[in-house]
């Protein structure tokens, strides 16, 4: 009897739980249904190229009928309203859906740590259209200091939280910086980038080398970075330190931290940090074993280290591959397999020239040419050897 698979989200988790499941499985053994908001997914680890205007709709979104099979996965375009565990269900804004098993990959939302007027008042980077966003505040009061010259406060762009998100976008709009300045004929040097964060250090848990020279490329820059100092409260136009500095600012963008969709919170499961559902070394969630939570939604930590695995793009595409495999396993009768997260890069990209870190253990490298080999290794892993193609075609560009 064919067993339904239901995949809520087409992150990155989502998507390779889909592909694999479409690949490895027999038509009749496994009925696979993913479900997403969107008719598209979304490179959300390339969104600060958009958010200062370098990457447009076609290279950020890719449509999920060019990546499916559309005779083996059905594609629902709805949003997930609540998911009922006991009974086996999904309710959507536009019906039900029951199922057999359930991957859960619905991604994250911000965190705001209840900072006064964080939320009110900041801007976010987690989707194309927020993206934009923030290009356009910008832009808009680089236009409006040229009307009103007093307001200097529209030249001072605040990035709050300096983990890989903050670290790339500061890199982007650092280089940004100089040609809006010229664009709209303002003196530079009234121009002003400081990224700010609670931890002793940027880009947390991060090795020392990848953190030196991260620091010094910003510096280089002309990036303010203000560590060991949390934010206490933000206002329309200042945000204000715990150290008792005020900085008066016309954009400011949060960062800093992220928790699970709300949809995963209430649905039951036992919580971890920042509503992250606690799942077995199967990936399983506690008390169903039907529902596998993968990516941003599961509190992973790696069986032989006991780390705690970040919300990262990788071990997302390895825990959306690794479920599959176990629903898979379980339909045979065969065993689960133990889900064992591996870093197999890290690297953070800082502006249009520089990016440092590292892939596998040995290579480092720098330049516009790692930034690329990094979507590239994503892309592999995702979609198979047409990512590598994509990114050479950039390459050759």
């Amino acid at each position: 009897m064919t067993k339904q698979v239901v995949i809520l989200g087409a992150g990155y988790g989502g998507v390779k739980c889909a592909l694999t499941l479409q690949h490895d499985s027999d038509k009749d053994e496994v009925g696979i249904t993913l479900v997403n908001k969107h008719s598209y997914h979304q490179f959300i680890t390339q969104l600060h190229e958009t958010a200062v205007g370098l990457s447009n709709n076609k290279e950020i979104r890719v449509p999920l009928e060019e990546i499916l099979d559309r005779a083996r996965v059905r594609l629902i375009k709805d949003v997930v309203l609540r998911i009922l565990p006991k009974d086996n269900r999904v309710v959507l804004e536009t019906g039900t859906l029951d199922y057999d098993y359930l991957v859960v990959g619905l991604g994250s939302e911000p965190e705001f740590f209840n900072i006064p007027g964080l939320e009110q008042h900041s801007l976010t980077l987690r989707s194309l259209n927020s993206a934009k966003l923030i290009k356009t505040h910008i832009e808009n009061n680089f236009a409006a200091f040229k009307e009103n010259p007093l307001h200097r406060e529209l030249l001072t762009i605040v990035v709050g939280g300096a983990g890989f998100t903050g670290i790339e976008l500061t890199g982007e709009l650092a280089d940004r910086l100089h040609g809006l300045a010229e664009e709209y004929d303002i003196n530079e040097k009234l121009v002003s980038l400081i990224c700010i964060e609670a931890a002793s250090s940027i880009l947390k848990g991060s090795d020392r080398q990848l953190v030196d020279n991260a620091f010094r490329v910003l510096q280089e820059k002309g990036v303010r970075i203000i560590t060991g100092t949390a934010i206490e409260g933000v206002t329309e136009k200042e945000v204000r330190l715990g150290s008792g500095e005020k900085i008066k600012t016309g954009t400011f963008i949060w960062t800093g931290g992220i928790r699970a969709n709300k949809v995963v919170t209430e649905a039951g499961f036992t919580a971890s940090v920042r509503g992250r559902a606690t799942v077995n070394k199967y990936l399983q969630a506690l008390d169903f074993p039907n529902v596998y939570l993968i990516g941003d939604n599961a509190f992973i930590a790696n069986p032989t280290t006991g780390e705690v695995m970040g919300p990262t793009a990788q071990v997302a595409i390895q825990s959306g591959y690794a479920a599959a495999q176990n629903i898979l396993a379980e339909i045979r009768g065969e065993d689960l397999r133990v889900f064992y997260p591996r870093e197999l890069w890290r690297v953070v990209s800082i502006g249009r020239s520089v990016a440092v870190g590292h892939i596998g253990k040995k290579l480092k490298p720098t330049g516009r040419a790692a930034g690329l080999l990094k979507q590239a290794i994503q892309w592999k892993y995702l979609f198979s050897i047409g990512g590598l193609r994509l990114v050479a075609r950039k390459l050759l560009k």
